[in-house]
């Protein structure tokens, strides 16, 4: 990616920390002993992550549980996920990702792993009793560590064009230790899924810990630590290195500090409002049937001139020749079931979809794709069907009713639950700030819950369902997949001037929510 970036903006990175570690003196405290002593330049993490987003207009990754912290559009083919990580250039491995969730299911894992090495006279002893136990959980780590890969590469390449490469990588800031000439060393190393099919088990890193342990993919050296549920990298910090700086220390920095108050700033905020709420409810739950899982809803078939019991009668001419009665019989009743009797209430749909579900387990026993096929045409709705649900929807309108645009989030005055604006009123483009990518959206349903592609509503559907939530078809959106993913909520941003209203997958901490926050888990909720 470095030697991607432009020059220009290069040095302006460089100028910005070098800066910022120029001022490093005013920051150590040195005994009377060590005032000759030079020190370490200071880099601070959240100004490197806010620097780096300033220098390459690069878009901040509001991910938890990854090291991705920004995405750069390098050029209209090539874009890059980054972790930005600072640390000593003689420092050992770094954390990368944390799976304190999923580990609670490791537990019995390392209990044998324990016992292993206590009945175990040497660590490379324990190692060959544990080699299977560590193998199953490289391998529960890797499957959890590449899905976040993998839909955060889904968020930043978009759902415009096939052939963007989306490359990922850590970058990282290196200082030099105290002592030494000041000097922060650039370094560049591959942000890869892990390979499965190539993990190979080094073992345990000490006897007295067994339940840490290492592992390799052939492409990096990772280790696990059990106590805090950590993986850690190698990042064999010198032989990375694509660039190197000089700092040079201001003589007197409290002297900057003492009058920074006399610098005038001209501040040209192009954000006009942002909002942020959670994709489930307070239990849990990702809606079953509507939203994110719209295409699990019950079949949108019309009942008027009982057009439903044609198309059962229809199918079921097709197959009278291929089917037996007994399997005839069997799909006329479950689709009399499922198209013909109405489900209204939560329960009922529920119900329903077991129903559904149940019939379709019977129907992998006929051995007749044509048929599962068609079935699944008239029970379910299109695989790709989504919105995205705006909680609370009406009071948001009420009050923001020029969000999207001029009165769009206006209501009609005998109908309270109708938008007024005509539907080609209430468009706006909504821009995937991660990717770049922008679509025709609009405002939708009764009191305007949902936004939808105005055009594209296939396109979106697939690219949010299979890249962003890395679903198999069919698949419902769960509570455990968004964990699993570290994609929790979603932020919308509008800007100044502008019709573009931007959207962000993101990661929203519950229980420390953000001052933007909607919903449920808003502080004033």
């Amino acid at each position: 990616m470095w030697d991607f970036l432009a020059n220009d903006k290069k040095k302006k990175y460089e100028t910005l920390i070098t800066n910022f570690a120029s001022l490093s003196q005013a920051f150590s405290q040195k005994s009377d002993e060590d005032t000759a002593e030079i020190v370490a330049p200071i880099i601070n993490s959240k100004f490197q992550e806010t620097v780096f987003q300033r220098a390459f207009n690069a878009v901040g990754e509001d991910i938890s549980n990854t090291s991705f912290d920004a995405s750069v559009i390098a050029d209209e083919k090539h874009k890059y996920l980054v972790g930005i990580k600072s640390f000593g250039i003689n420092s050992g491995d770094q954390k990368v990702a944390q799976f304190k969730k999923d580990s609670q299911s490791w537990t019995e894992r390392f209990a044998k792993i324990k016992f292993h090495m206590e009945i175990s006279k040497t660590k490379e002893e324990a190692n060959v009793l544990n080699h299977d136990l560590y193998l199953e959980i490289a391998l529960e780590i890797a499957r959890l560590r590449n899905q976040r890969i993998e839909s955060s590469k889904a968020l930043i390449k978009g759902f415009k064009s096939d052939d963007v490469t989306v490359d990922s990588v850590y970058h990282v800031l290196m200082p030099t230790p105290k002592g030494v000439k000041p000097q922060i060393s650039v370094g560049e190393t591959s942000y890869l899924p892990i390979d499965i099919d190539n993990i190979s088990i080094i073992g345990a890193t000490s006897i007295k810990n067994p339940t840490n342990f290492q592992f390799t993919d052939g492409n990096h050296v990772y280790k696990y630590t059990a106590a805090d549920s950590q993986l850690h990298m190698t990042f064999n910090n010198k032989d990375i290195v694509v660039d190197t700086w000089d700092v040079k220390y201001v003589e007197d920095p409290f002297y900057i500090f003492e009058n920074l108050h006399k610098i005038s700033v001209d501040k040209d905020d192009q954000i006009d409002q942002t909002v942020s709420w959670v994709i489930f409810n307070k239990n849990k739950e990702v809606e079953a049937s509507s939203g994110f899982n719209g295409f699990n809803g019950g079949s949108k078939l019309g009942r008027k001139d009982g057009y439903r019991e044609q198309r059962i009668k229809q199918l079921l001419d097709v197959y009278s020749q291929q089917l037996t009665s007994e399997q005839l019989a069997i799909v006329q009743n479950y689709l009399i079931e499922l198209l013909i009797t109405e489900y209204r209430t939560n329960e009922e749909t529920k119900k329903m979809r077991e129903i559904r579900q149940e019939f379709m387990d019977k129907l992998a026993d006929f051995s007749n794709n044509e048929l599962i096929a068609d079935v699944e045409k008239l029970v379910y709705r299109d695989s790709k069907e989504v919105y995205i649900p705006i909680p609370d929807a009406r009071h948001f309108h009420e009050t923001h009713p020029h969000f999207f645009g001029k009165n769009i989030g206006t209501f009609d005055e005998t109908n309270k639950r109708k938008l007024a604006l005509d539907k080609d009123d209430r468009v706006f483009t909504l821009k995937f700030l991660a990717s770049g990518d922008e679509i025709e959206a609009y405002i939708n349903q009764d009191n305007g819950k949902a936004i939808q592609s105005f055009h594209k509503q296939g396109i979106l559907g697939e690219w949010l369902l299979k890249g962003v939530f890395q679903l198999q078809e069919r698949e419902a959106l769960t509570y455990e997949k968004l964990v699993d993913l570290s994609i929790n909520a979603i932020r919308l941003t509008k800007f100044k001037n502008s019709s573009i209203i931007g959207i962000e997958f993101i990661w929203i901490d519950i229980n420390n929510p953000p001052k933007d926050a909607i919903g449920w888990i808003a502080k004033d909720s």
